[in-house]
């Protein structure tokens, strides 16, 4: 039997109601929500009898029949079938659980002469200003041998220290891990301007902005929960954000489940960079790799 036949055989069982209070298809949600409970009542027998509930599969097969009658009662009054809505939750949940190799996201750039390095180093430089603390960042480029700082040195912006000067480390993750940065790709004078449509579309300013707001609402997450220190998973809440703010870019393709390993990948860096005061930071976006390797050895 597929979901939609087992639908159309449950519309011939919903029941009108007497009371004029509600319409009736209220009555769909109250009932989910007792057999839900129904389903919890069941398990709570388990844990109280043990092997002494010997009915225990069956009726945890009755009590989830009744739940799942009510969710198609539900769907048949908005005119959904139960497929359609079996599909967009595989879609959601594939989205957000299905482990994705960090490899499997293209090159944005694989086609274009203005391409991230597959390997490069970054180091960051702890100083002291005239009034605070500050970071820059040096490309060590091996191709011209140069040290090129990229952007202005860094200050926390805040009114208590909380070490922001140093969040160019997640741009850097999302080159590593994405193959993705507006905000690098600018620093490092690397935009498409080979393609005007690029260019305009995912290289200017409002990419930028939307990857600077990435990093500071996760960034304002993570000081309520630990830095990221003790866990490898985030709201479910905060990746969809993530993902509203880059819905019309190329990194729209992203799954919720490979911007969770970008993002905690990125804060064990980010921790090792600012635990030393700074330091060198290997970005591989062709190997799908973020490796802080200490800070330069005096000559």
């Amino acid at each position: 039997m597929t979901l939609n036949e087992y639908q159309e055989k449950t519309s011939d069982t919903i029941q009108e109601y007497k009371s004029t209070d509600q319409k009736n298809f209220f009555m769909g949600y109250l009932g989910l929500a007792g057999e839900a409970g129904s389903v919890l009542t069941t398990l709570k027998k388990l844990i109280r009898d043990g092997d002494g509930f010997g009915s225990f599969e069956t009726r945890l097969k009755e009590e989830l029949g009744d739940v799942l009658w009510y969710v198609s009662s539900i769907a048949s009054h908005y005119g959904f079938s139960l497929e359609e809505v079996a599909v967009q939750n595989l879609l959601k949940t594939n989205d957000r659980y299905r482990k994705l190799d960090l490899l499997e996201i293209p090159r944005y750039d694989e086609k274009y002469d203005e391409q991230f390095p597959d390997s490069f180093i970054i180091n960051f430089i702890e100083e002291l200003g005239e009034h605070f603390l500050t970071v820059k960042m040096v490309w060590e480029n091996e191709v011209n041998g140069q040290q090129i700082e990229l952007g202005d040195p860094l200050t926390d912006n805040s009114r208590e220290p909380n070490d922001y000067r140093y969040h160019d480390v997640f741009h850097l993750g999302h080159v590593a891990f994405l193959g993705w940065s507006p905000v690098l790709r600018h620093l490092m004078k690397l935009k498409r301007k080979s393609d005007p449509i690029a260019l305009d579309a995912e290289d200017r300013g409002r990419p930028q902005v939307a990857e600077e707001a990435v990093t500071l609402i996760v960034y304002n997450y993570a000081k309520g929960n630990k830095m990221l220190r003790s866990s490898d998973r985030l709201d479910t809440e905060l990746l969809n954000s993530i993902k509203q703010l880059v819905v019309d870019l190329e990194v729209s393709t992203v799954t919720s489940y490979q911007w969770e390993r970008t993002i905690v990948d990125s804060y064990k860096v980010f921790h090792q960079v600012v635990e030393n005061k700074g330091g060198r930071v290997l970005v591989s976006p062709k190997e799908r790799q973020l490796q802080y390797i200490g800070k330069c050895q005096p000559a």
